[in-house]
């Protein structure tokens, strides 16, 4: 007993907090009641309290709810508990909704420095290494679980990842601790349940230590992108914005770096990040040098396009306005819609005319053939050239508010007020466009 409890001390002291203040997650499952009991046999000056998250997918849940707090009132520890209700639709992984709403939950029972404390072990690591290599994931996904890093108003730490479950076992026997077994854990329907079943006693039949292999492996993981991270960081030193990318600085790089570079990148942008084939589509269109190209790569949740050697990162438009849509605008009025919000303000300056506003103004979208012509300009020119003119990314440019009184076309979002403007009530009030809730335009 003194052997392990002397190496959970030396797993929470290597944490970078100076908090003696735990939260154990408490599934009543044999790994956390032996966290939980070993927790409680710290020498004093550690608090714990227990946390125990009822997802509700059992009829009998609340028995485990019901063992959970007797547990933790033998012990003597602070308990605290929620409830759950977790929806699924087809397609959904119930799996990894419930990690996620267990998460959540425990984020919101943390108080402010507070450690919580999950019982993951070396052989949670072996499985989870496991299933992200067959899942094709990279060096950063190869990390494994891991062992601390802040988590909502606190942190989360995992102490027990140098030990086996073998190891967790015989403490739960010596000190005569009961536990339940999830049925659901048995469900091989379930990846991580079909590896913990089927895959992993091969493994460790056959080598014995391969838990704490995984374990190494994954802190060499873990050292490995802490370098790639540096690398990522110099590469991208001179990018003031990690959604539009210089196309030249990229193609300086070698093409490994290139994948690195954008992948620290496309994560700072907040979006998620491609996978290796949509990856390499993204490489193979840095290599289009054409002034006129488009070129678009998409992949779940982003996009990539690059215009006038820049590559220009975002997350997928939404719908835009339907086809023909005609929307109102008055001074007293705002007009939103899914390309942004347009309002009027009262100005000095150039803006549209009072008695314009009064009567109010159609909000339209281009449909082909639109022609404008700006003040202090000679000429009118389509709409499609004052766009390329001036740089108007394409994919944008068909989500630009038109403005129009009656028929005439007499304002371009907030870019241009039409020249007709100019001489209308030349000494009274106008009106000054103010378009917002939308993406740069260039």
């Amino acid at each position: 007993m003194e052997t392990f409890l002397k190496l959970l001390r030396q797993s929470l002291s290597r944490f970078p907090s100076n908090s003696e203040r735990y939260v154990v997650a408490f599934s009543g499952g044999l790994d956390s009641t032996v966290l939980l009991a070993a927790m409680q046999r710290l020498e004093s000056g550690v608090t714990v309290r227990a946390a125990h998250i009822d997802h509700g997918l059992q009829t009998d849940s609340y028995k485990w709810e019901a063992h959970c707090r007797e547990t933790a009132s033998a012990l003597g520890v602070e308990y605290v508990s929620s409830k759950l209700l977790i929806e699924s639709q087809s397609g959904d992984s119930l799996e990894a909704l419930a990690r996620e709403a267990r998460y959540r939950a425990l984020q919101d029972l943390l108080a402010p420095g507070e450690i919580l404390l999950t019982a993951h072990h070396a052989d949670d690591q072996l499985e989870t290494l496991l299933l992200r290599l067959l899942r094709g994931s990279g060096v950063k996904g190869m990390r494994g679980i891991s062992s601390f890093h802040r988590f909502g108003n606190g942190y989360l730490g995992r102490p027990l990842l140098h030990m086996t479950r073998r190891e967790l076992q015989g403490m739960g026997v010596e000190w005569e601790l009961e536990w339940l077994d999830d049925p659901m854990n048995l469900d091989e329907r379930f990846d991580r349940n079909f590896i913990r079943k089927k895959v992993l006693p091969q493994v460790t039949t056959r080598w014995p230590s391969g838990g704490k292999t995984a374990v190494r492996a994954a802190r060499q993981m873990a050292d490995a992108q802490e370098i790639l991270d540096g690398v990522a960081e110099s590469d991208s030193s001179g990018i003031l914005h990690p959604d539009r990318i210089s196309q030249a600085a990229l193609l300086e790089l070698s093409a490994s770096r290139q994948r690195n570079v954008l992948r620290h990148l496309i994560g700072r942008a907040g979006l998620p990040i491609p996978d290796s084939v949509q990856m390499d589509e993204l490489l193979k269109s840095l290599q289009v040098r054409r002034i006129d190209a488009e070129t678009q790569v998409q992949w779940p949740g982003g996009e990539g396009r690059i215009y006038r050697g820049v590559l220009h990162l975002f997350a997928p438009f939404g719908m835009g306005s339907r086809d023909n849509y005609i929307g109102e605008l008055t001074k007293t009025q705002p007009w939103s819609g899914p390309e942004g919000r347009i309002s009027l303000v009262s100005t000095t300056g150039q803006g549209l005319p009072d008695i314009w506003v009064k009567k109010g103004l159609s909000v339209r979208f281009r449909v082909g053939g639109e022609c404008f012509k700006p003040p202090s300009y000679n000429h009118s020119r389509s709409l499609k050239k004052w766009f390329q003119e001036t740089g108007v990314l394409p994919w944008l440019r068909g989500r630009v508010p038109l403005l129009y009184r009656d028929e005439q076309l007499v304002a371009v979002g907030d870019l241009w007020v039409s020249n007709v403007a100019k001489d209308a009530q030349e000494n009274k009030q106008k009106w000054q466009i103010s378009w917002t809730n939308h993406p740069p335009m260039t």
